[in-house]
């Protein structure tokens, strides 16, 4: 029996806000009219609010705002469709294991990681991109720096070989302070 692949991890639709917004507004209009229905059929007592709104803008004639508001509308709606067709953004990294995944952070953490266990290295930072791992390494005066990224390089690289798709690292090595 073969198991079926999860979906790939993603960021939540751009239209997810402007959904919520519109949802928000469409059980406004909802309460509104519901208790205009219960006021006409007697259940509760109150004013009239569509009634008095509707008759307000019969009549009304094209003002000069209009076709801005208008034009705007449009354009407010087309915004909307290409937010709604934008595909997701990819948010983890996949592991060369089935349905196991990493975020960027957790990428840029086992990089560190790595960049800390080589000789030579002070301290190390790490920041990882769909494509890219930049690693910054600190060393003492003294240490052959040349020596030390190509170092760097490969336990980086080691560290992050489980990842399906290897990612470009990129070093970065900074002299600090004396040699103890």
């Amino acid at each position: 029996m073969s198991e079926k692949a999860s979906k790939k991890p993603v960021a939540n639709p751009t239209a997810a806000v402007p959904a919520i917004l519109f949802a928000l507004v469409l059980i406004g209009a909802g309460v509104v009219l519901g208790r205009e229905a219960l006021l006409n059929l007697g259940a509760i007592d109150g004013p009239e609010w569509v009634g008095p709104a509707a008759t307000s803008l019969d009549g009304l004639t094209a003002q000069p705002w209009m076709l801005p508001g208008g034009i705007a509308a449009v354009v407010v709606g087309f915004v909307l469709v290409i937010a709604a067709l934008r595909p997701r953004r990819r948010t983890h990294r996949a592991l060369s294991e089935q349905d196991v995944w990493l975020r960027k952070g957790d990428v840029a953490t086992v990089a560190r990681t790595a960049a800390l266990d080589s000789v030579g290295v002070d301290s190390a930072t790490a920041k990882a991109g769909n494509k890219k791992v930049t690693v910054a390494v600190a060393t003492v005066a003294g240490t052959d720096t040349a020596e030390l990224k190509s170092s760097v390089v490969t336990s980086v690289d080691d560290g992050l070989r489980p990842l399906a798709s290897a990612p470009k690292v990129r070093t970065r090595v900074r002299t600090t302070g004396q040699a103890s």
